[in-house]
């Protein structure tokens, strides 16, 4: 638990109520209903609208429970005459708004059962690409020709795959068998660095081998003993000296197997090494790294700050931006790394966050319009978890407060968000390709 505090569930609603007299906009209400009993996306919002505010008075009930301190201003007194009545409308105009509410929660639940089935979909494409790296890297000693031939057709398949469809790349967190955590690794950064290269417009002979590149830039752990390799504490000096030969021991394997492009050998051998020359083997510069090797170079370090092995890993999508950012931006392409954080957000798809308004949500997709203000799907006990509620929050006009930890969250709050197992990435969609 690292000493964390574990947050249970999202903050509970006041039990004070109001009668719906005093219903106005900028009030955060909690409607004690069936969520299919009413036409709003959860039973906790805050009132935006006329046309909410309205239906809210059609309910048919006549007290609503509201919590004071996530509302804009407190209500008038239940004794106090309106000072502007509220406008009587016709049968046919509230039918129409409340019409209006009901589809508008119908297409929120018809696009997250599409983003379920698009999910879906990755993950059996990302669990087959995991597949074939584990059997092509258990052949790399006894048939190493093979091995490569193998790697070419999953890059392949790929980049085809990346091509047709902009939207998504995947995925992981939480592995529960270290030993396969190399393979999720090596197919995670390759996915990663082919959007990348996609959106820094690469042709597709150099996406292959950016791809070849980021399924072997790890090729030297091979030579570097398990208990330095898998070690969760810092390393000793004499250790840091020994891992950080991986990057050179991975360059004299690539060149023995004698068919791997010489792109590919430059990437294995110089992938941490950093633009201002403190990186390692060699501390080279800027001078001395390709194209190829920066992106591998700023993928790498984030799904190592994610999920990988040492010292460092376990921070969430957020915390690794953030720190590549403001603590780390020297070592890196300033237009690679802009680029990646561009696609992926202030608040990459899988970070949980909690809102302004109290409440727990899983970024699932970033807003190219606003970094700052995602798309997520948020926690409500009310809500079943198949049909939990996706909201854009510029459309919602809600902030996010804070990113929080995993492991600051409950089981429920897990289970509920899908992070037990794994997380996915999801890039902003470009120009032109299918929106969500």
């Amino acid at each position: 638990m690292s000493g964390r505090r574990q947050l249970r569930v999202g903050k509970s609603v006041s039990d004070k109520t109001l009668d719906k007299s005093q219903l106005r906009i900028g009030l955060f209400v909690h409607l004690d209903l069936p969520w299919m009993n009413h036409p709003f996306l959860t039973n906790s919002f805050k009132i935006r609208n006329q046309k909410q505010l309205d239906a809210l008075h059609e309910l048919g009930i006549e007290q609503v429970r509201f919590d004071p301190d996530r509302s804009d201003d407190p209500p008038p007194p239940a004794d106090t005459p309106e000072e502007s009545p509220r406008v009587v409308i016709n049968e046919e105009v509230k039918d129409d708004l409340t019409a209006a509410l009901w589809e508008e929660k119908r297409c929120r639940m018809q696009v997250l059962k599409e983003r379920r089935s698009r999910l879906n979909r990755c993950a059996k494409r990302y669990s087959r690409s995991v597949g074939a790296a584990r059997r092509l890297m258990s052949h790399l000693r006894a048939a190493p020709v093979q091995a490569a031939e193998e790697a070419n057709g999953l890059v392949v398949e790929m980049v085809d795959e990346l091509t047709s469809d902009h939207e998504a790349t995947v995925q992981l967190v939480n592995l529960k068998h270290q030993d396969e955590n190399s393979y999720f690794h090596a197919v995670n950064v390759v996915a990663l660095a082919l959007v990348v290269g996609q959106k820094l417009d690469l042709e597709r002979t150099q996406l292959r081998l950016l791809g070849l590149g980021g399924l072997f830039h790890d090729l030297g752990h091979q030579r570097i003993p398990t208990q330095i390799l898998h070690k969760k504490t810092p390393f000793s000096r004499a250790e840091r000296q020994v891992y950080e030969q991986h990057a050179r021991y991975g360059a004299e394997m690539a060149r023995r197997i004698g068919t791997l492009p010489q792109a590919v050998v430059e990437i294995i051998a110089k992938h941490h090494e950093h633009m201002d020359g403190s990186g390692y083997p060699d501390g080279l510069d800027d001078r001395d790294l390709g194209t190829l090797t920066r992106i591998i170079t700023v993928v790498n370090r984030y799904d190592n700050l994610c999920n990988g092995w040492g010292a460092e890993r376990g921070l969430s999508p957020h915390q690794a931006v953030s720190r590549m950012y403001s603590k780390e931006r020297d070592y890196y392409d300033p237009k690679i790394l802009n680029t990646f954080i561009t696609n992926l957000g202030v608040y990459p798809p899988g970070t949980v966050v909690r809102l302004n308004d109290g409440r727990i949500a899983l970024v699932v997709s970033i807003n190219s319009g606003d970094l700052l203000k995602p798309n997520v799907l948020v926690y409500s006990a009310e809500v079943p978890k198949e049909e939990a509620v996706v909201l854009d929050l510029v459309e919602e006009e809600i902030g996010i407060r804070e990113s929080l930890h995993q492991s600051e969250l409950s089981q429920e709050l897990k289970d509920y968000l899908n992070l037990s197992d794994k997380l996915s990435y999801y890039f902003q969609a470009s120009p032109g390709s299918r929106s969500r």
